[in-house]
């Protein structure tokens, strides 16, 4: 239980360094829309892949030296934190985007390009 704990808090910690840096990188670069959720989610199922071959191929040849790690119990232990970890990502991501009003472009110019679409140019 305190190696789940403990993957699940490193986990967490993991995702507040990914969305404070998407974050400053779209306040930083005009133009970058980078969704740090989905950047977390992205990189903890890399995480879960590359953990499931170390588990499954490079731990399990060495079951005397590493057979605390090579367990199927520990790795779902490790698994667990990812998906939690995951799914803390995208309901933050959820709540932030149901609290945060919708953007307004009061200085627009819209053009009516066709019969069925507009341009709309900020101003």
């Amino acid at each position: 239980m305190t190696n789940f704990l403990f993957s699940l808090v490193s986990n967490l910690a993991f995702l507040a360094i990914v969305l404070s840096a998407c974050h400053l990188c779209n306040r930083l670069v005009p133009g970058a829309e980078l969704n740090g959720a989905h950047v977390f989610v992205a990189l903890a199922s890399a995480a879960l892949l590359l953990d499931a071959a170390l588990t499954f191929l490079v731990f399990a040849d060495a079951q005397n030296r590493y057979g605390k790690f090579s367990s199927s119990s520990a790795f779902f232990e490790r698994a667990s934190a990812y998906v939690l970890a995951a799914i803390a990502a995208l309901a933050w991501q959820y709540v932030l985007r149901r609290t945060r009003p919708a953007k307004t472009h009061k200085n627009t110019l819209v053009i009516r390009t066709s019969s069925y679409s507009e341009s709309h140019l900020p101003m």
